[in-house]
């Protein structure tokens, strides 16, 4: 396995988020100011419809697909044709729900939102194949470019409509652009190129790989999305709003650092899937690295949480800061244990992947519907939880399978934890001074974390010199 092309292409892929977070922290300033806590909350309520139909429309064929040879095009071919034409299916009757969406929320415009979303649910079909067929030639840096390039413009088309007074249609507008853009560059970049067949018996592997996958698949959008629409029910789409902001910074991490890696590690392993010693040494080796970052990172922003979003938001948005402090441990957590899905689907356990999906779906359910009609407050808190109690028994699931142990995996990320917790303990110390402005509080958080990275690098320098050695000997 080259460690050196995990680097580069986690790198590229990083970088697009990254950059999406940079244009956030100029954007986003800006839209809090012009629209209203209501304007995100509707999109919130309507984007889960427009993403639940998109994920269908893959159906994990995508995922599988990777493990077939370009030289196949009739299969590619097949595949492409089935997700555009299953997305165009989806995307009509997206657009007849927009009615009764409205109906159910009691939010008229919820129905022309949702009818204009639809419109990126056959973007989304078209974009697929061709962006499979790049992953699988590693074209990361293309990939890069392409997302890069649809996101500036996608966010300079949210704020001209915001100036103009558009409301929540300056965040319809963003998604609209953004999928739009990056379905006209992925389809011209790509190597693939469709022939006009479509045989249905080629389907046959795709779907038996993808049953679990997708199922998995929607299992994962449900338990993530239900909040929002619960929220919404009982609360209304203003608190869906801060629920919504507090949850988009607490996810960076999945965002910039896992999601990349896992998108470049799958394309790798693959390659290797039957070579499980070097599978499990990847495994321990990446969560090792995901904890010395993510940890720190995390908890040096949960704990500066109110100068964070007092100076790139605005006070407005406070709640969503204290929301935010509340679930960081636990999507902290979940960035770092995020890469055992991965490797699940590499050896072929989707099984587990489905099982752990299910049961932590149903207590997280059970939590979020117990705590919602007490307050934002405690339905954040109620994640929390159900992310901390459930991680032993996910963690018993893939563990034996990697040939690791509870006590091994805990030795793994017991440092980065240690010395975050040191970094909270010096921030309280500092902040209780008194005499430290907002930004000179968001510079000493700043200066923390990256101290942290530093301390969990340098205590297990030795461990990860030798992780990484063995990633790079011949046939791994």
């Amino acid at each position: 396995m080259s460690v050196k092309s995990i680097v580069l292409g986690t790198a590229a892929m990083s970088s697009v988020n990254i950059l999406r977070i940079l244009a956030q922290v100029l954007v986003i300033p800006i839209l809090s100011r012009l629209l209203s806590p209501s304007d995100y909350g509707l999109v919130g309520i309507a984007m889960p419809f427009a993403l639940f139909a998109m994920m269908l429309a893959d159906a994990g064929i995508g995922m599988s697909l990777i493990r077939t040879p370009a030289t196949e095009r009739e299969e590619w071919s097949t595949c492409f044709w089935v997700s555009v034409l299953f997305g165009v299916v989806l995307a009509v009757i997206l657009g007849g729900l927009g009615k009764a969406i409205a109906i159910v929320f009691a939010e008229p415009t919820l129905s022309k939102i949702v009818t204009a979303l639809a419109v990126t649910v056959v973007l989304q079909a078209v974009f697929l194949i061709p962006r499979t067929a790049q992953q699988q030639k590693h074209q990361f840096g293309v990939i890069a470019a392409t997302e890069i390039t649809a996101i500036a413009l996608g966010m300079i088309a949210a704020v001209a409509i915001a100036v103009s007074g558009g409301g929540a249609w300056a965040l319809v507008g963003q998604q609209v652009v953004f999928f739009g853009v990056r379905v006209v560059l992925t389809v011209w970049l790509s190597p693939f190129r469709p022939l006009m067949r479509m045989k249905g018996h080629l389907l046959k592997g795709h779907v038996a790989f993808s049953r679990d996958v997708l199922a998995n698949k929607v299992l994962v959008f449900f338990t993530q999305s239900i909040d929002n629409l619960v929220i919404g029910k009982v609360l209304g789409s203003a608190a869906v709003g801060i629920y919504a902001m507090a949850f988009q910074f607490a996810r960076l991490p999945m965002m910039l650092i896992t999601g990349p890696l896992q998108y470049v590690l799958y394309a790798q392993l693959a390659r290797i899937k039957d070579d499980q010693a070097a599978i499990s040494r990847a495994f321990f080796t990446v969560t090792r690295g995901l904890a010395i970052v993510v940890f720190p990172a995390v908890g040096m922003v949960a704990v500066a949480h109110q100068a964070v979003f007092d100076l790139l938001l605005s006070a407005k948005w406070a709640p969503a800061g204290d929301l935010f402090m509340v679930v960081a441990p636990a999507c902290a957590l979940q960035a770092v244990t995020a890469i055992g899905g991965t490797v699940r689907m590499v050896l072929g356990r989707t099984d587990i992947m489905l099982k752990t999906t299910v049961e932590f779906g149903v207590l997280w359910v059970i939590a979020l519907l117990l705590a919602v009609r007490l307050g934002l407050e405690w339905t954040a808190f109620s994640y929390n939880v159900a992310v901390l109690l459930y991680t032993p028994r996910s963690l018993m699931l893939i563990l034996p399978i990697v040939g690791g142990t509870l006590v091994s995996y805990l030795r793994v990320i017991a440092v980065p934890i240690a010395i975050t917790l040191g970094c909270i303990a010096v921030f309280h110390e500092i902040s209780e001074v008194g005499i430290l402005g907002q930004w000179a509080l968001l510079c000493v958080a700043g200066i923390l974390a990256l101290a942290g990275i530093l301390a969990s690098a340098l205590v297990q320098r030795e461990s990860l010199r030798e992780e990484v050695a063995l990633l790079r000997e011949p046939g791994t």
